[in-house]
């Protein structure tokens, strides 16, 4: 099992592991459409996302992604492997590639903080606690989504 980068080789796997939760929180076509093939593909060529899946046996079993600086944009675990540590395993990776871009981009850390934010689906928002997030609205529906926003606060001492 490894975590790696995202390639356009990988999209049909990941559009078929997404597939099943975007009912949680698509409420029409038009947040369906930002699930689609193509959409995956304008994220893994996108400068700005860092795009990441966790891989066994050849067989992409979860997804992770963010778009710099620091806003979790899919997060999703195959219903088989959830509860085995997957999505932590996940998370960790994705918290300490940011603590290293903001290390670098702030070479005395002291004091500083990281935020990162995630529109979370109501399903996942209880997951999302448990990494640290907390709720920062309730339940918003925008661009054919129902979410909840949550930020993450990281302080470096």
């Amino acid at each position: 099992m490894k975590i790696r980068t995202a390639t356009s080789s990988d999209i049909d796997q990941i559009t078929a592991l997404i597939a099943p939760f975007i009912d949680e929180f698509a409420v029409d076509q038009n947040g369906r459409q930002l699930f689609t093939t193509h959409m995956i593909q304008r994220f893994i060529e996108n400068s700005e996302v860092d795009y990441f899946v966790y891989e066994n046996n050849h067989k992409i079993i979860g997804v992770i992604a963010y778009k710099q600086p620091a806003h979790l944009i899919h997060f999703f675990v195959n219903q088989s492997f959830q509860g085995k540590g997957i999505g932590r395993a996940m998370w960790e990776f994705v918290l300490n590639q940011l603590i290293q871009k903001h290390g670098s981009e702030h070479p005395s850390l002291e004091n500083q903080s990281l935020e990162c934010t995630v529109n979370s689906s109501c399903n996942a928002q209880v997951v999302y606690e448990k990494f640290g997030f907390k709720a920062i609205s309730d339940v918003i529906i925008n661009r054919g989504l129902r979410y909840v926003p949550m930020r993450f606060d990281f302080r470096f001492e």
